[in-house]
């Protein structure tokens, strides 16, 4: 064998190894709901970035507009409205998707809502539209999404958790008992789910600039960017990464998981 072939054959040998194969989205069709938001829009770039296809879905018709402003950039995107508390509108929605596509390939549960409520004083709307959003649409979303993906043989589900999973803080019960339950539904799908080749992950924020953060809050932005090992806030093009990793084939082993991105937050004590 020659040097030129043993460099051919090393060459095909860690070919599918490369970031460029093991990370590509290439041809694959990816859903962000709560697209019109920091961390949505955020993802919706990163993928299209590895490739990816996307449909941005909003309730806020800015959807539309921000489409409009990504095609230009170059991005391959649409965009649709719809609301993600409603079992009609998803139906309708993922009618569309099958009869315009045939397929989806990534589906990304980002669409939330937060209430700062005490305890003691929330009210049963205020309960109701954070865990209608922050869970119960995920559930819907993602069996809607379940359905295509098992039928192709193929298939990636990621739910956006949060760090208050894990911990809490005051006047955010609703919200912390939805996002426990949004991992708790991940690890409960990637079970129902085993051995039809769709896997379903979490992606779990820590503080990240968004619409929703209080990093307005000076005294509040202090004592996250001073706890927090990497001493600073999250951006949201942060997540695109772990994002990538979990909806690529670089994380076809990665199952069930909810995998934090927080700079650390939640490592340290005092």
């Amino acid at each position: 064998m020659t040097a030129t072939s043993n460099l051919d054959a090393a060459r095909s040998l860690f070919s599918d190894l490369s970031p460029q194969k093991l990370f590509s989205l290439e041809g694959q069709l990816v859903l962000i709901t709560g697209a019109a938001g920091g961390i949505g829009g955020a993802l919706a770039r990163g993928f299209a970035a590895a490739g990816a296809k996307i449909i941005a879905c909003d309730l806020q018709p800015r959807i539309h507009e921000l489409a409009d402003q990504w095609r230009a950039g170059g991005m391959d995107v649409e965009s649709m409205v719809f609301d993600v508390t409603s079992e009609d509108e998803i139906a309708d929605s993922f009618a569309q998707i099958a009869k315009r596509h045939g397929r989806l390939d990534v589906l990304v549960n980002n669409a939330g809502v937060i209430v700062r409520t005490p305890f003691l004083e929330l009210k049963r709307e205020e309960w109701q539209k954070v865990l209608d959003t922050d869970l119960t649409a995920c559930f819907f979303m993602a069996q809607h999404a379940a359905r295509m993906m098992v039928t192709q043989g193929h298939g990636r589900i990621i739910h956006l958790s949060s760090i208050m999973n894990h911990v809490a803080r005051p006047n955010l019960v609703p919200y912390v008992v939805a996002k426990g339950g949004v991992s708790a539904l991940t690890r409960a799908m990637a079970a129902d789910l085993g051995g039809t080749g769709v896997t379903v992950n979490a992606l779990a924020p820590g503080y990240t600039h968004t619409e929703f953060s209080q990093a307005k809050d000076v005294e509040f932005n202090a004592f996250v960017s001073g706890w927090t090992p990497a001493r600073r806030w999250g951006q949201p093009e942060d997540l695109c990464g772990a994002a990538l990793l979990l909806a690529s084939g670089a994380g076809s082993y990665i199952n069930g998981q909810t995998l934090y991105v927080d700079g650390g937050f939640l490592a340290v004590t005092r």
